[in-house]
């Protein structure tokens, strides 16, 4: 109605500069504006009369339908508490926080008031991690205002769908959902159904299913992963042999043991380190077949030897010397870091503890240092960082505790709080705790630093230290509180 829009453009400019066009009005509303004292009054009296206007003469809706309620869903709420936190920490703009609260509320079975759900779907759509237990905490009434809202589709991607529907017509959230699944109740079903449409699915997606068929891998993948070797995307070849690194026996190691073999041997020098003496491979087409390709130019086969040591398996070295002998040895033909580095790409690909713990000690400040932390068992994990805490300059260690793999045993996030605790004040040291405040398990969160000084008393901290340890404490605190709320 040209007559609306005519009206906004009056009040928008003001009725000093344009006054209410009476005649783009119809009759009716034209007779009772014509009687407005002022102006200001006829902006006012025809924006109500066109409004109920507009409105009374619109048709009936034909044929029209209640919506479909959401699915029942008999879980418990959250407590009272445990909402008022979680209203906090929507506008706190904490999403570490927030993705932990979700994640604990989802272990413990229970769902979230459907008031809540808009406003966590929004910061879901900015925070992958956050959408899946979003989606588990939502529920039904999640899903059902996925469906009806395209921006909170992930809601729906996540609740159960079997139907043979979700594999073939899905989004690639539901697929993804649906292969996760499949994978976890019926790996049968699962791997025919990507073995059906693999040749079909785009780069990034067969990446991506790849890398979910590595957390249920069993040695009758190994055909599959092999014919992946050869793919035309470098993510799904890089993939492939990473999986493959990690099964015990494969085609592909054994492969790669027999090139090793051509390029090292170890010689003994007396009174002397023996000497790790290597031949950098050159170019070979069977490689190519194997997944590795390298650009041409300078370092071509200082990445193949990479690629080669890496895809190995750590067995074929039991020959030259138990992993502490082999990583103090000294190296010709290569640089002493390619060598290293390689092996340590091997170890963390076979959760080999021997050899991570062997590299960690042999270079302990390393580039590698942290993901073969995460290699080794919860309490070695905790002496080997605590043993790193007493060699390491203070910049080495607080990039380390940065780089070191979560979840975090127990174990681990104890020595890390006793390590903030007897720290000063240091920029980098006050980055490194306020993540270790936020990632430590739940049984971390009574630790000594979670004690926040009461009104009167003197805090334990230096005074130039003082403002990050009490955010590490009241960080601490927050977290114990948020559990126990939920528990």
């Amino acid at each position: 109605m040209k007559a609306w829009e005519d009206l906004v453009g009056t009040a928008l400019l003001g009725t000093r500069r344009r006054g209410v066009d009476v005649g783009g009005l119809p009759a009716e509303v034209r007779e009772i504006v014509g009687k407005a004292e002022d102006q200001a009054d006829a902006v006012l009296v025809t924006a109500a009369l066109l409004t109920n206007y507009r409105r009374a003469g619109r048709l009936p809706v034909a044929n029209a339908r209640r919506e479909e309620p959401a699915k029942p869903d008999d879980r418990r709420f959250v407590p009272p508490l445990a909402r008022e936190r979680l209203a906090r920490l929507l506008h706190a703009n904490r999403p570490e926080l927030l993705e932990e609260w979700l994640r604990t509320a989802a272990g413990r079975g229970f769902r979230v008031g459907p008031e809540l759900l808009p406003a966590l779907a929004d910061a879901a759509r900015a925070r992958v991690s956050l959408r899946a237990p979003l989606a588990e905490v939502a529920g039904p009434v999640g899903a059902w205002l996925g469906e009806r809202n395209p921006d909170w589709a992930f809601l729906v991607a996540e609740v159960e769908d079997d139907s043979d529907d979700a594999w073939q017509f899905g989004t690639p959230a539901r697929r993804q959902a649906w292969f996760e699944r499949a994978l976890a109740q019926d790996p049968a079903a699962a791997r025919a159904a990507l073995t059906a449409t693999w040749r079909t699915e785009p780069a990034d997606l067969r990446a991506m299913f790849l890398t979910l068929l590595g957390r249920h891998l069993t040695q009758d993948d190994e055909p599959f992963l092999d014919a992946a070797l050869a793919d035309r995307a470098a993510a799904v070849r890089d993939t492939a042999v990473r999986l493959l690194g990690g099964l015990p026996g494969t085609g592909l190691g054994d492969r790669m043991a027999a090139r090793l073999r051509e390029c090292v041997t170890v010689r003994s020098r007396s009174l002397r380190a023996d000497v790790l003496q290597v031949t950098l491979p050159g170019p070979d087409e069977t490689l190519v077949r194997d997944g590795v390709r390298v650009p041409h130019g300078p370092g071509q086969d200082t990445a193949r030897l990479r690629a080669i040591i890496a895809a190995a398996p750590l067995e074929f070295w039991a020959e030259f010397g138990t992993p502490g002998d082999l990583v103090g040895m000294l190296v010709e033909g290569c640089p002493l870091a390619v060598v290293r580095e390689s092996w340590a790409t091997a170890a963390i690909r076979q959760r080999d503890e021997a050899w991570a713990q062997a590299l960690v000690e042999a270079e302990p400040g390393g580039r590698a240092t942290a993901a073969l932390v995460g290699v080794l068992a919860p309490e070695k994990q905790a002496a080997t960082v605590a043993k790193l805490a007493r060699g390491l300059k203070v910049e080495a260690l607080t990039r380390l505790i940065l780089d070191l793999p979560q979840p975090w045993p127990e174990e681990l996030g104890r020595v890390l709080l006793d390590w903030v605790a007897a720290q000063q004040d240091h920029r980098l040291v006050a980055h490194a705790a306020t993540l270790i405040a936020k990632a430590v398990p739940s049984g971390c969160l009574r630790h000594r630093l979670a004690t926040l000084p009461q009104p009167g008393e003197a805090a334990p901290w230096p005074g130039a230290a003082a403002s990050w340890h009490r955010a590490v404490a009241e960080t601490l605190t927050f977290r114990r509180e948020m559990h126990e709320e939920l528990s």
